[in-house]
């Protein structure tokens, strides 16, 4: 089983990506960040027929989606109470397996400028809210991927230069203890079974020849829960859609599962 993650930076813009995605990959599932439009407004391209769609999306901003191969059964999970109402960051499906699978998507708060208290405090309580969730689901032995666009360099090497991303919100103590918080409710990061910190990034900046540079961040992760993360075959990074013509900031990366 192949499960895709991608920040896509506008689904509209970058339809012609996701389709060379879908053909050349064939991912059972794809999740999708900041796709920039309405549920209404999501693209109906070839290649997405054979997917069914879960999406929260919003005007012109934020808004994520799980395209799921349609032989699976699932049921959508309702993430529309508290804080996840006033932003559209997170969606979910449990899959109808023998192993009810879980899968959530997310697209967590940027949370700069960390001096404006609105959206830091928007962000720490978001992540305070996630915790919740995720803290009930292990508990209940689920088995769940909880994969996106995290928004935090948990680890100093996951950019080149950290000590001046400290005080942004990427790099702020509050939000890496945030994110350790979910890690330490009993998930895995898959990325740090495969790679070394500072081995692998995920983004790359449109500005200052960030690209060109390789100056890059790790804010991409798959986190999974005990008895998955022990059946990953491989996480892999397709970089080569950076150096795309009108590229995401952010790549594709997926996980295969021996399922």
């Amino acid at each position: 089983m192949i499960i895709c993650s991608w920040n896509i930076n506008s689904v509209r813009m970058r339809e012609n990506l996701l389709l060379e995605l879908i053909n050349s990959l064939n991912p059972d599932v794809i999740f999708l960040q900041e796709i920039k439009c309405q549920n209404v407004e999501f693209p109906s391209i070839e290649g997405i027929n054979k997917y069914n769609l879960v999406i929260k999306g919003e005007k012109g901003k934020y808004g994520v989606a799980i395209l799921i191969k349609k032989k699976f059964e699932f049921q959508e999970i309702n993430f529309d109470s508290g804080i996840f109402q006033s932003e559209a960051r997170i969606c979910g499906l449990k899959i109808k397996n023998n192993l009810n699978l879980h899968l959530i998507n997310i697209y967590a708060p940027n949370g700069n400028p960390v001096e404006s208290k609105e959206k830091f405090t928007f962000k720490i309580k978001w992540y305070g809210e996630l915790h919740k969730i995720i803290k009930e689901l292990i508990d209940s032995k689920t088995n769940i991927i909880l994969a996106g666009d995290f928004n935090v360099l948990e680890h100093p090497d996951d950019v080149q230069d950290f000590d001046r991303w400290q005080k942004d919100a990427l790099g702020h103590i509050s939000t890496r203890k945030k994110f350790r918080e979910i890690l330490h409710s009993g998930l895995t990061n898959i990325v740090r079974l495969f790679y070394n910190p500072g081995e692998i990034y995920s983004f790359w900046d449109y500005q200052k020849a960030s690209w060109e540079r390789n100056y890059g961040l790790l804010i991409d992760h798959f986190l999974l829960s005990p008895k998955l993360s022990g059946i990953v075959e491989k996480i892999f990074f397709e970089k080569e859609y950076r150096n795309k013509q009108k590229p995401s900031d952010h790549i594709p990366l997926w996980i295969k599962l021996s399922i």
